[in-house]
């Protein structure tokens, strides 16, 4: 499906949509957004006071691996913690296993870039670590005086932490939910096979373009209702999906939940 196509699309499904304040959303998209935004205040709250004594001390490099090693020890969310220095090298890490990538320069990465140059905290997109695996992380900036010296960096995977806070609420029942960082990434889907696939570009969507404007559609609005064609899960059938998505803030980005179940 060529590209031009896609502005009709999206206003085919756009006006078969009802207003806001006129849709009966699923509660389950409350209830997964209450439970992933408890899980990032709590990270972040205590990020930001981890940064916050780190820049007290800046070269009290035992102190900052002692907080990085509690937050790890207290978190099942987090893979690792990091310490950037303020020449935006990973001067820190914890746990042991990753203390080989200590010394790298991380200055090229986008969410690195921003945390140094708007001085807020930041939720990147996905991306492969140098570490090799994918990941998205939390980075909050370490200031003293105004300037940024340094940063606290929690890395995890999305689709375990979605994992754990959705498939209560969908196992046994005809709908599902899967989860879309802005661009079209798939962050979690019961069909583990089309996580990391950009729902809006990859190949395999090309011969549904409901989906694809449906996705696109989800991707620039923060709520709404509407409908697509794809397959049912596990299957080759093709099946038409009544559609619900609700916009979560995390930090400078957002997530899309979206619900679905076959009509």
């Amino acid at each position: 499906m060529k590209r031009f196509l896609f502005p009709v699309l999206i206003m085919l499904v756009f006006f078969g949509c009802k207003k806001n304040d006129e849709i009966s959303f699923p509660a389950e998209i409350d209830k997964v957004i209450a439970d992933l935004t408890k899980s990032f205040d709590t990270l972040n709250n205590e990020m930001a006071q981890a940064a916050l004594t780190t820049s007290l001390n800046v070269s009290d490099t035992a102190e900052i691996r002692s907080l990085l090693a509690g937050m790890y020890s207290r978190t099942s969310m987090a893979t690792q913690f990091i310490f950037v220095s303020d020449e935006k090298i990973m001067q820190l890490i914890e746990p042991p296993q990753y203390y080989q990538f200590q010394g790298t320069d991380i200055s090229d990465q986008a969410h690195v870039i921003k945390v140094f140059d708007a001085k807020i905290p930041v939720l990147s997109q996905t991306f492969t670590l140098v570490e090799g695996y994918t990941a998205a992380v939390v980075i909050h900036p370490v200031i003293l005086n105004s300037e940024v010296k340094g940063a606290m960096d929690a890395v995890f995977i999305p689709k375990e932490i979605l994992g754990r806070i959705i498939m209560p609420y969908v196992s046994g029942q005809t709908f599902e939910i899967w989860v879309m960082e802005l661009g079209g990434n798939v962050l979690f889907d019961q069909d583990e096979e089309e996580i990391g696939l950009n729902v809006i570009t990859d190949p395999l969507y090309q011969d549904f373009p409901e989906l694809i404007a449906a996705a696109s559609l989800i991707n620039e609005e923060d709520s709404g209702e509407t409908t697509y064609s794809f397959f049912q899960t596990g299957t080759n059938k093709k099946v038409t999906k009544k559609t619900y998505w609700k916009t979560v803030k995390i930090l400078d980005n957002s997530w899309k939940i979206i619900w679905v179940k076959p009509e």
